[in-house]
């Protein structure tokens, strides 16, 4: 970002983030089950997952493309925001970012805001990344609205 400081200019760097908003026909308690238990998140990301829940607890998704598992820990779960940290080494893109759905009841349903935040930049992996998690946000929403996502495929 170019920030005008007296007579000078200057760069100041803003961490990038894939940000979205979905309405899901269903209760916050519905959305916080499916983002937060192995049957959950097998159903809509990846069926191949190691995932006790909870917070504290460390996901491990695995994806057919991937040479390992990624590794997230589980921050914070409650009846309206479920945050998880990336604390693995791969991707290394994704280390140290923040996964974050925050829940807000709508009319007989909920809003969905899901943020990664703390990207390195918008460039490289960042926009395949991006486009994988609007997929991604489909997914979510026809699992729990129907009981049938379309999860990536899953690793060995």
């Amino acid at each position: 970002m170019l920030k005008r400081n007296e007579n000078t200019y200057t760069w100041r760097s803003l961490m990038a983030r894939i940000v979205f908003e979905i309405p899901i026909n269903a209760p916050a308690a519905a959305i916080v089950e499916v983002v937060d238990t192995e049957k959950g998140i097998a159903g809509w990301w990846t069926p191949t997952v190691q995932f006790a829940g909870g917070a504290g607890s460390v996901m491990r998704p695995s994806f057919a493309q991937a040479p390992v598992p990624f590794e997230l820990t589980v921050d914070e779960v409650s009846d309206s925001t479920v945050r998880w940290t990336s604390s693995g080494s791969f991707p290394p893109h994704w280390a140290g970012t923040t996964i974050t759905w925050t829940l807000t009841g709508n009319q007989g349903g909920t809003t969905v805001h899901f943020s990664h935040d703390g990207w390195a930049g918008a460039d490289g992996l960042f926009p395949s990344a991006a486009l994988t998690w609007g997929r991604l946000m489909d997914s979510l929403k026809q699992y729990v609205e129907t009981g049938s996502g379309m999860p990536l495929p899953g690793g060995g």
